[in-house]
């Protein structure tokens, strides 16, 4: 079994080897699609959307056809300010548009709704009820709790200049701070870690309304690993 994985950007390039090293362990990375046997994936990025679309979506297409070897083509996009149906259906339509074919590679869409760090906000130990370091970590908390309620959910004060997505990048960045842990988009380097993928799993099985999307990943791993038993 091989998969091969179009992400959005810079952060997800770091984080997705460094998730599936724990959640796929038998899945080995290859650095060029060509070079994939069996349990092998190939990860790159499409920095951003819709440079993704544009610029590599039909490259991966054509990567996947001449290989011949992969049973996956996965492609995680964030919704951003959009709902997850509409950036699917974009993606869908290009697809159509572009007449582009996977002989017998099954095409899946991922969304990460808001973006990737929407996602890491789901650990509820980064929440801290009564930050006393920082004003903006009680605006913050303040503004949401997101302990309590799903961080795809959360949009942005309606003073907020930037994106719903930046808003939720901003949150995480204040909320680790908090935990004396520095975040940024190059280095990301905690929420790597096994400790903190496990609160973010523990989350989606005990919260059926959180973090879905989330949870679309982590099915579609599970049911890998389902697979791979059966091989």
């Amino acid at each position: 079994m091989n998969i091969y994985f179009l992400v959005e950007g810079k952060t997800e390039r770091k984080v997705y080897p460094k998730w599936l090293s724990h959640l796929a362990p038998t899945l080995k990375r290859v650095s060029s699609p060509s070079d994939a046997v069996n349990n092998n994936y190939y990860l790159i990025s499409g920095g951003g959307f819709p440079s993704i679309l544009d610029n590599h979506l039909v490259d991966s297409v054509s990567d996947i056809q001449e290989s011949g070897k992969y049973n996956y083509f996965v492609i995680i996009i964030d919704t951003d300010d959009h709902h997850a149906e509409k950036k699917i259906e974009e993606v869908n339509q290009f697809v159509e548009n572009n007449n582009l074919t996977f002989k017998d590679c099954k095409f899946i869409v991922i969304p990460q709704v808001v973006c990737m760090e929407t996602w890491f906000l789901g650990n509820r130990r980064i929440y801290t009820r009564n930050p006393e370091s920082s004003e903006n970590a009680r605006i913050f908390t303040k503004y949401y709790n997101i302990s309590q309620s799903d961080p795809e959910k959360m949009s942005k004060p309606s003073e907020y200049n930037g994106s719903i997505a930046d808003y939720h990048y901003q949150y995480l960045k204040t909320m680790l701070a908090e935990k004396n842990i520095r975040y940024s988009k190059s280095n990301p380097k905690e929420v790597t870690e096994i400790y903190y993928l496990n609160e973010l799993k523990s989350r989606v099985l005990s919260e059926k309304n959180s973090l879905k999307s989330m949870g679309e990943f982590l099915s579609f791993l599970s049911m890998l690993k389902l697979s791979s038993e059966t091989v």
